[in-house]
């Protein structure tokens, strides 16, 4: 898999590293693996060197998730790279079957591919929340074509929350041009990104397989975030931007937070 890389980014330290390491250097596939961070530990530079993995300090003085995202796709030297959180896991056959529908519908001029995902609440498998059935109802324009090219309804399935999984997604950095993630926000910055890339010219393509454990716990930034009301004022402010009115973003705001309840641990 010449073509793909898994840049895993990194900050300060994690329990959950060498889990989701391991889930990676387990593919079905060979695929390409780097370490990226702007907060280089002993800890992560033993991991790297125990799994032979490049390791790469972005050296700036602007520490957070987008700086830290921009430079993951940066360092990846394939055409598709996936920007991987250090604490979820990935499905042995993840990188097979991006590559697989990549080639698949490579005439699609894709911008970015998707999958389905599990959530893992302290070590236990959720089979059933109020925010996945949410996002099911949003994937809806996917059950007609698992690529969607049209602009309008590119951003119609991100109107109303965001159903993209940010751990999930490979970018095809030969499509996305000068693409970068924005600091305009703190909690939704996935969200805005795939907003913006909805208006480029191109395609979203959407694995409907759950190929990714995304672990919610009590150490988690979602977690963080969902408790503190955080997300809430970025969610509807970005409600605000899309929907041009405060009164819907109140009202989307509204039922949109109920996901979050599913977060509260």
């Amino acid at each position: 898999m010449e073509g793909h890389t898994f840049a895993i980014t990194v900050y300060k330290e994690s329990a959950y590293l060498e889990q989701c390491i391991q889930s990676i250097v387990n593919q079905t596939v060979k695929t390409n693996v780097i370490i990226v961070t702007s907060t280089p530990t002993e800890f992560s530079r033993d991991l790297a060197g125990q799994y032979n993995i490049p390791y790469h300090v972005n050296d700036t003085d602007i520490k957070n998730a987008a700086t830290n995202w921009n430079f993951a796709i940066q360092k990846a030297e394939t055409k598709l790279v996936t920007v991987v959180h250090q604490d979820d896991l990935y499905q042995p056959s993840f990188a097979e079957n991006v590559v697989n529908k990549f080639n698949q519908y490579q005439d699609e001029n894709v911008l970015i591919s998707f999958t389905g995902y599990i959530d893992m609440v302290n070590d236990k498998m959720r089979k059933v929340s109020a925010s996945a059935l949410v996002k099911q109802m949003l994937l809806m324009p996917f059950l007609l074509s698992k690529v969607i090219k049209s602009r309008f309804l590119k951003r119609l399935v991100l109107m109303f929350g965001n159903p993209v999984c940010c751990p999930s997604v490979t970018f095809n950095k030969n499509a996305i041009g000068d693409f970068s993630f924005s600091t305009k926000y703190l909690i939704v910055l996935d969200w805005f990104a795939w907003y913006e890339l909805a208006k480029k010219e191109g395609s979203f393509l959407f694995i409907n397989k759950k190929l990714i454990i995304r672990r919610i716990h009590t150490d988690s930034h979602t977690t963080a975030f969902s408790n503190s009301g955080a997300a809430k004022n970025d969610e509807q402010r970005f409600f605000e931007e899309m929907w041009g009115s405060k009164l819907i973003a109140k009202l989307l705001i509204r039922v949109y937070q109920l996901g979050h309840l599913d977060n509260k641990i």
